[in-house]
């Protein structure tokens, strides 16, 4: 219905707006709904932000800005917590949240400023207007939806994101408890060491950008499922010492940031082959698949570590991973 800048601006003057709701909620359900809220806009801010990546960039540099912005995504997660850590302890909750709000609202202002209000030239109009737009003309969203639900190649790569986030889901959780119980590490340290995850997310995910326009975006999307399968077997291997969970976490956070990169690029791709319509529905698709991924991995791992302990957990969520390769690479 909209263009994918005024949704993209949208989103994030809502997320401004539940933010500011932090800072005044008083009760638990006032904080609740706040948190509800922010969720929904910051998916919205995804979806939006990737659809005007991949309607103003063409296929063969969209790979790189998809990189980009993925490890503008990794910086957020790496700084944000250090610096409103900082200037919760200064500031107080309530100004911390306003600051942040306000940094959000001026980031919409920046984006309007720059952007202007007008819809930006689409790189699909350039390359074919015409059919384009004869497509978009005659697809509905419910039919559109159907068709991305029955499009195979569709499906096996929502399918990946998944399992990434799967993995990702159920190990979050059992790394503290295996660092403190296993190896006594404290607070500090697990922080520390989980962030090697980000860290790794940040380097992998630009690189995995320009490697995906200069090679087949499925063969990635399969390497980052190799890689996270080696970051569940490396978990299961911690008694061999530290390391090998030094190495998981690494694994981890390089799959997330190549399966991140090209996956999308690669989804927009397909939407532009098989003629499915405009970007936002696939991404959509995928951001549910990224969400369910991270509810039903800890779900399932976490109740199997309760019963055959941490490794065989984390490993039998692992698996799918391994499973989806070939799959992936059958995509052309």
């Amino acid at each position: 219905k909209f263009s994918p800048h005024v949704a993209l601006i949208s989103s994030i003057l809502g997320l401004g707006v539940a933010t500011f709701v932090f800072a005044e909620a008083k009760t638990f359900w006032q904080l609740l709904l706040a948190r509800g809220a922010q969720g929904a806009a910051s998916a919205a801010v995804l979806c939006g932000g990737l659809s005007l990546i991949a309607e103003t960039h063409p296929q063969n540099v969209r790979g790189k800005a998809m990189g980009y912005a993925q490890s503008g995504l990794a910086a957020g997660m790496l700084m944000g917590p250090l610096i409103g850590g900082l200037l919760f302890e200064r500031m107080g909750r309530k100004n911390t949240f306003r600051f942040a709000a306000g940094m959000v609202l001026a980031n919409a202002i920046a984006m309007i400023m720059l952007m202007g209000v007008a819809p930006p030239e689409s790189s699909r109009d350039k390359e074919n207007d015409n059919i384009n737009k004869k497509v978009e003309a005659d697809l509905s969203l419910a039919k559109s939806s159907k068709q991305l639900l029955r499009n195979f190649d569709i499906l096996a790569v929502t399918a990946s994101t998944f399992a990434i986030h799967a993995v990702v889901g159920v190990i979050k959780p059992l790394s503290q408890v295996v660092l403190d119980k296993e190896f006594g590490v404290t607070m500090v340290k697990r922080s520390f060491i989980i962030s090697i995850a980000t860290l790794a997310f940040f380097i992998a995910a630009p690189i995995a950008g320009i490697l995906s326009d200069r090679m087949q975006r499925s063969h990635l999307v399969a390497l980052s499922l190799v890689l996270m399968s080696c970051s569940s077997a490396f978990f299961a291997l911690r008694h061999l010492g530290l390391w090998a969970f030094y190495v998981s976490v690494a694994l981890l956070g390089v799959a997330m940031g190549v399966q991140k990169s090209s996956s999308q690029s690669l989804l927009a791709d397909l939407v532009d082959k098989h003629e499915l319509g405009e970007y936002s529905m696939v991404y959509a698709l995928s951001d549910v698949a990224d969400s369910l991924g991270l509810i039903v991995g800890p779900l399932v791992g976490l109740a199997l570590s309760q019963i055959y302990g941490p490794s065989v957990g984390v490993l039998s969520i692992g698996i799918p991973c391994l499973l989806l390769t070939p799959v992936m690479l059958r995509i052309a």
